[in-house]
């Protein structure tokens, strides 16, 4: 069935048009005041390109604007941004209005699986993606992995390219869709190949999830919300502090003094922090934490305290992984942290003032480690699989558990 005018036309975003001589002005005017800012406000822009070189692919991307698509030109300036080379500064779209495709993803051992979905395609979760019309999900990834933004080393890559795949102006101004945004993906299920044909939308409610974290064996104690709590086991001498989101320093304190405050009266002697999936956020909020907990007399300072890591624990959640692992003598278990010990953090942004687009920048280079590895690795590294996030099988809390038993 043909499609009338109208209506395919309601179907193409607003970004797939080229620039009008109108707008080249307007995104010039842009590009000056990107550059101008990055260089006046970030603590070292030069740092991974040269002056040189940025330099000149400003001026090539000024140069080029008539012949550039919107949504190509979002791409260029989110590679041209990745190039500075460090996760804080970037160009994250936020403000685009971007449309996405039904589905989330996530990498397990370099392929892409579907972990979320909307409810019409329930079906989907747990499936490998394969294709994207005809183009192979592994060459998706390694265009994606050159231009996502907050990615500092090939942990975060991995956790924010596979974020962005599913926005379908990003796939339109790479080329793997074209205007119309009607897609074809194959995946893998099981051993079946299937071809789904998916549409983008602004308002997708991802309702139907794959996930392995697994801490309902914990009665919560106190609850600031569902991403900031303390629980424990039934003895009350194990308790777990979920921390995947940052609060306020005066809300930190008073969750950190009632946890304080129950270790001492229930005489706990085991803690876990578990900071996977925390983006980061203000890391003096987590010292404020530390600071409360080294009064624990009742803890295990020899062995038991752990602290769970994963590859998305960022910014200010990989610093205080490194500090309690110092502050607390903290265990690191899970994976390598999506950010650099040793490094660029602190993010400020402003606003494009025609495309009201935002950038972020690093304000300030911190050393919180001096090995200059690329991430802070666990002592004890426990990999998650698709299949932990099908069972729903948490490997890493498992491990704490079974080390505290032996301890």
């Amino acid at each position: 069935m043909r499609l009338s005018l109208s209506i395919l036309l309601s179907m193409i975003s607003l970004y797939c048009f080229g620039i009008t001589d109108l707008e080249v002005e307007s995104w010039q005017e842009d590009l000056e005041f990107y550059s101008r800012n990055l260089s006046e406000k970030h603590i070292d822009l030069y740092h991974t390109i040269s002056r040189q070189s940025f330099n000149e692919e400003v001026t090539q991307l000024k140069g080029s604007l008539s012949s550039l698509t919107k949504n190509q030109l979002l791409i260029e300036l989110m590679r041209l941004t990745h190039k500075i080379g460090d996760g804080h500064t970037s160009f994250p779209l936020w403000g685009a209005n971007l449309k996405s495709f039904p589905i989330q993803l996530k990498v397990f051992k370099g392929e892409l699986y579907v972990i979320k979905t909307t409810k019409d395609f329930k079906h989907l979760l747990g499936a490998k993606l394969d294709k994207i019309n005809d183009m192979n999900a592994e060459e998706i990834y390694r265009l994606f992995s050159q231009l996502t933004p907050f990615s500092e080393n090939k942990y975060s890559t991995q956790v924010r390219a596979a974020q962005y795949i599913p926005k379908a102006e990003l796939l339109n101004g790479l080329g793997v869709i074209n205007d119309t945004f009607q897609a074809r993906f194959t995946f893998t299920i099981g051993k079946e190949l299937i071809e789904q044909q998916l549409e983008p939308s602004h308002s997708n409610e991802y309702t139907a999830e794959l996930t392995y974290l697994n801490n309902s064996i914990f009665s919560i104690e106190e609850k600031l919300n569902e991403n900031l709590w303390f629980g424990s086991l039934n003895d009350k001498k194990v308790v777990y502090f979920k921390f995947r989101r940052y609060t306020s320093i005066s809300k930190m304190k008073s969750l950190g003094e009632d946890l304080l405050s129950f270790i001492n009266k229930n005489k706990s002697n085991k803690l876990i922090i578990d900071l996977r999936e925390n983006y980061g956020g203000d890391f003096f909020v987590g010292l404020k934490l530390a600071q409360l907990l080294v009064l624990a007399d009742s803890l295990d300072w020899k062995s038991g305290v752990y602290v769970l890591i994963d590859n998305a624990t960022f910014s200010a959640a990989m610093s205080n992984a490194a500090q309690f692992s110092q502050l607390l003598n903290a265990k690191l278990v899970g994976e390598p942290t999506g950010a650099k010990p040793s490094g660029y953090q602190d993010m400020g942004q402003f606003i494009l003032p025609n495309s009201n687009l935002e950038v972020t920048f690093s304000k300030r280079l911190y050393h919180f480690n001096r090995d200059n590895k690329d991430a802070l690795y666990p002592n004890v590294h426990i990999k998650v699989s698709i299949d932990d996030y099908i069972s729903k099988n948490d490997p890493q809390l498992k491990w704490i558990l079974n080390d505290i038993c032996l301890h």
